[in-house]
């Protein structure tokens, strides 16, 4: 099989990953850029810095006969939208996922139902900008407008036409009257969206070696789908947990249960004419560095902390963890009271490489917790959706072939 190199990286909410994966499902080099290295406000344009300084910090960390990227793929969080006005074009601050939802006061919008996750926040932002000209010409999901910043032309990137309505259509932005010309067109993840441009010009050109230009560029999805593809949870009855800043159990169901909990978030999945159950926990990662921050050991590691807190029983730590934990028990729970047993789950995220957090989620929770050999999901997510574009597999098929477990934790 002859061996591709993937360029793969994910627009968090406060860093930036990168990756190069090989189409065997090899991690050849890994980085992560915290957006606060680089400065204090959070916008559009710190992405693209981010990017570039990862990709500088791989390419010094390549090893012989590995110079040359097959594909670049990035996802991203969301729903973000990122403004693009004007003929330069500009890029204003985005509408970040965590931003309030400002009321909407139109009485034609009172008590109406909206399945799109984009547009009543679009709608608020709209509002506070009444009467100004913004000129605006493009609204980008993060990965979009990295994506288009890098040489793909404007897309809007969906998993299948499924998810559709959940981003918008004619009959929505009728409803919230905005201009549906305002989005790129719809295509498939996967497809090739454009190549690479050259970035000799650019102040972090030394990572030209890696960016040459004429790569292609594979469309990849929003974070939580490309989790689903690279923890392997593909089939009805398996399930995957996503941390991060925040955290989340995803389960993949064949139909939508009779919901007795509305903490349960159902969206359709990465697979056409499957179900992604989601149950959310919003601060977990966010908590623990909280309490890292407050109690004055920001310079400690992460693995560091936890393995002192688990060696002392007393520790003040230990209740930060208790109650990261116990949200996760609950969380399983309200899945287990929608009619899903889960048995076991694929971890992804920073936490899972911790054994001594893994072990105790484990025992807490009576499942069997799995730990992939990429741990950074939405990257190996990336990869494959490269390697299914070179080969012309399908995303299971190409799954298979990538996707390896490296370590079980039973209760």
């Amino acid at each position: 099989m002859k061996q591709r190199l993937f360029l793969c990286s994910d627009l968090g909410t406060s860093s930036l990953k990168a990756a190069l994966i090989d189409n065997a499902g090899h991690l050849h080099g890994f980085e992560r850029i915290k957006y606060t290295d680089i400065t204090t406000v959070y916008g559009a344009d710190v992405w693209l810095d981010a990017f570039y300084r990862a990709v500088c910090r791989l390419e010094a960390s390549l090893s012989a006969g590995l110079t040359a990227v097959s594909a670049l793929c990035i996802s991203g969080s969301g729903p973000t939208l990122v403004p693009v006005c004007g003929d330069t074009p500009e890029s204003l601050r985005p509408i970040y996922w965590y931003d309030p939802v400002p009321a909407l006061k139109d009485p034609l919008l009172l008590g109406k139902k909206t399945r799109s996750l984009f547009l009543p926040r679009l709608k608020g932002y709209l509002n506070k900008k009444a009467g100004k000209n913004t000129r605006t010409q493009y609204f980008f999901s993060p990965h979009e407008w990295l994506s288009w910043k890098l040489g793909a032309r404007p897309v809007t990137i969906l998993p299948h036409n499924e998810y559709i309505p959940y981003y918008w259509d004619s009959e929505q932005c009728s409803m919230f009257k905005i201009n549906l010309e305002w989005f790129p067109p719809f295509v498939r993840m996967g497809e090739l969206i454009g190549t690479l441009h050259s970035v000799t010009s650019n102040k972090n050109s030394s990572a030209a070696k890696l960016l040459v230009p004429g790569v292609p560029i594979i469309a990849g999805a929003a974070d939580f789908i490309m989790a689903l593809i690279g923890t392997g949870t593909l089939k009805p009855g398996t399930a995957c947990d996503r941390t991060g800043s925040s955290e989340g159990i995803n389960f993949c169901a064949k139909a939508i249960p009779e919901l007795h909990s509305g903490e349960l978030r159902i969206l359709p999945h990465a697979v056409p004419g499957l179900f992604n159950i989601g149950a959310i926990i919003p601060q977990s990662g966010i908590l623990f560095d909280q309490y890292r921050s407050s109690s004055g050991q920001e310079g400690k590691d992460y693995h560091e902390l936890t393995r002192e807190i688990f060696a002392h029983p007393d520790h003040p730590g230990k209740k930060v963890l208790e109650t990261i934990g116990s949200s996760f028990v609950k969380a399983l729970d309200d899945l287990q009271n929608a009619g899903f047993n889960i048995k076991e789950l694929v971890l992804s995220g920073g936490q899972c490489a911790d054994p001594l957090w893994n072990r105790y989620k484990a025992t807490i929770s009576g499942r069997t917790l799995k730990v992939p050999e990429i741990i950074h999901a939405e990257l190996a997510g990336n990869a494959v959706l490269c390697e299914a574009a070179f080969s012309g597999k399908s995303i299971q098929e190409t799954v298979a072939k990538m996707f390896r477990i490296k370590e079980t934790y039973s209760p």
